[in-house]
């Protein structure tokens, strides 16, 4: 995290959700369904306080896969002297060698390390740049070594993946290789400190990725050319890298659509072999007095973090996640950083209330299908249809053969707009399908009158053209299948086969 990306561009805007609902089911669970990691960075502190009443980590757990430590977890943090550490902060995360289970696993998440290096002085450890003088390039190479090494190893196998090295290229041309920002490192090490640090993660952890991180290279520019020239440099040394994190600091001017500079200059990373991920996602107001200047742009906001997460699954997988830098105003690192002039840039108010950004994403996410008139066939049997019996009242539902002519074969699908759907028969259409006993092994499937009960709340994920796995709201990681050999339905846990995809098919 650096500075904001001052970009000229025009505003287009899209359809806003209409209906704002008070309980989304959450990104998690429909990121989870898309297949695609959504994560923010956190202040560990506020974790270990639990404050604000549960709310901070509450939503944590709601919304998130991924965290990523804003402090803590770097070296000016960890490294307070030659072979002296700081393991307070990563060892609460992800546990200690005595102590292997920590905050992350209790909660079934999962942390990316960041960082290993950020090479600018001011974000040295002190008693490094004190010492400069009287260290070596020997030396440096070997403290390093020693630093990397020590961090990856202690982590090994726990951290999602790491950004190891933040923020080495400056804005401006220079003289230096690839634009590479005048620090200890580059004075001890030349370029070739970047070689050294991938490889000593590398062989440190074999198995993890390995990031290199910066801001102000989302679009075609020169200090985006710099980076993929840095990146490939150090392919053609032989040396590890896995992918290039875009920070994507930005403000509400600006637009992402397909084909842009945007997603032409993540094409190329992609094309010359290189993961991307969007790593540190806000987007500012403009801001007097602690409110936005115009309230329009919390509405526009919205539609530009649809688009980052149009972006991102539209690049998937090679761009398999998405981490925004916070996710509350309550705890923004802009305001102070701006004077107080820009700020409001994350999906959650400064009291966890969900704005219009949230809501655009749950919705980018969860709503896959166009409202209307379908016929539901188990991919097992698509000469068959899932309908209700003549007995409305009864709330049987079972398997018919047939093309789905009849009005109890066929079924309205309307979305929530809170990530879910209601799939009412046409021939009933006061009712609702319903979901029972969900957590035995085999649940239940029945039509009840319609209630807005969380039992009649489905979530829908595409897994191939025009089919989908079709999953209760209170067990969504479980799916609805035709139990073999009959023709009855029940809700058990997902392994992806046929009897648990459905055609949805248009009437």
């Amino acid at each position: 995290m650096y500075c904001v990306i001052l970009l000229t561009v025009c505003i287009c805007l899209v359809s806003v959700p209409s209906i704002l609902t008070e309980d989304p089911i959450g990104l998690r669970v429909s990121a989870t369904l898309r297949d695609i990691r959504l994560g923010t960075a956190v202040l560990v502190d506020n974790l270990q306080k639990n404050v604000d009443g549960g709310k901070y980590i509450a939503n944590i757990k709601k919304n998130y896969q991924w965290v990523v430590a804003e402090v803590g977890m770097k070296p000016k943090q960890i490294w307070i002297g030659e072979n002296k550490y700081n393991w307070a902060a990563g060892d609460w995360l992800i546990g200690s060698p005595s102590n292997p289970i920590g905050w992350i696993q209790q909660n079934g998440l999962q942390l990316r390390g960041h960082n290993l290096l950020w090479p600018g002085d001011n974000f040295m450890p002190t008693w490094l740049l004190q010492q400069e003088s009287s260290i070596t390039p020997d030396k440096a190479k070997s403290l390093l070594q020693d630093y990397i090494t020590t961090v990856v190893t202690r982590y090994r196998g726990k951290i999602a993946g790491w950004d190891v090295v933040n923020e080495a290229i400056d804005d401006y041309d220079s003289s230096r290789p690839f634009n590479l920002r005048d620090s200890f490192w580059f004075r001890k090490l030349g370029r070739d400190f970047i070689k050294y640090a991938f490889t000593f993660a590398h062989n440190a952890d074999p198995n993890v990725e390995l990031f290199y991180n910066e801001y102000g290279i989302e679009r075609t520019s020169l200090k985006a050319n710099r980076t993929l020239e840095l990146v490939n440099w150090l392919k053609s040394e032989g040396v590890t890298v896995h992918g290039v994190g875009m920070q994507w600091h930005i403000d509400v001017s600006k637009t992402v659509t397909p084909g842009d500079s945007y997603y032409q200059n993540a094409q190329r990373f992609i094309d010359q072999g290189f993961d991307i991920l969007v790593t540190e996602l806000d987007i500012s107001v403009p801001m007097r007095n602690g409110k936005p200047i115009n309230p329009a742009d919390i509405q526009k906001q919205g539609v530009l973090y649809r688009s980052l997460l149009q972006y991102a699954l539209h690049f998937h997988p090679k761009c398999h996640g998405l981490l925004t830098w916070g996710f509350t105003d309550r705890y923004s690192w802009l305001p102070s950083f701006s004077n107080n002039t820009k700020g409001d840039a994350l999906p959650l108010d400064a009291s966890y209330v969900p704005k219009p950004a949230y809501f655009q994403m749950q919705e980018e996410l969860a709503r896959v299908l166009v409202d209307g008139v379908y016929c539901l066939s188990p991919k097992s049997q698509p000469n068959k249809c899932l309908g209700v019996s003549s007995d409305v009242s009864s709330g049987n539902i079972q398997l018919y053969d047939g093309k789905c002519t009849n009005d109890n074969q066929k079924w309205n699908i309307s979305w929530l707009n809170d990530g879910t759907y209601r799939l009412s028969p046409i021939s009933a259409n006061t009712r609702a399908l319903s979901a029972y006993n969900v957590t035995t092994t085999v649940g239940g499937v029945q039509t009840t009158s319609w209630s807005f009960n969380a039992n009649q709340e489905w979530v829908l994920a595409p897994t191939e053209n025009k089919v989908y796995r079709v999953g209760p709201r209170g067990a969504w990681i479980r799916v609805m299948t035709v139990i073999s050999g009959t023709a009855n339905i029940g809700i058990v846990d997902y392994t992806s086969t046929n009897e648990q995809s459905w055609i949805l098919t248009s009437i």
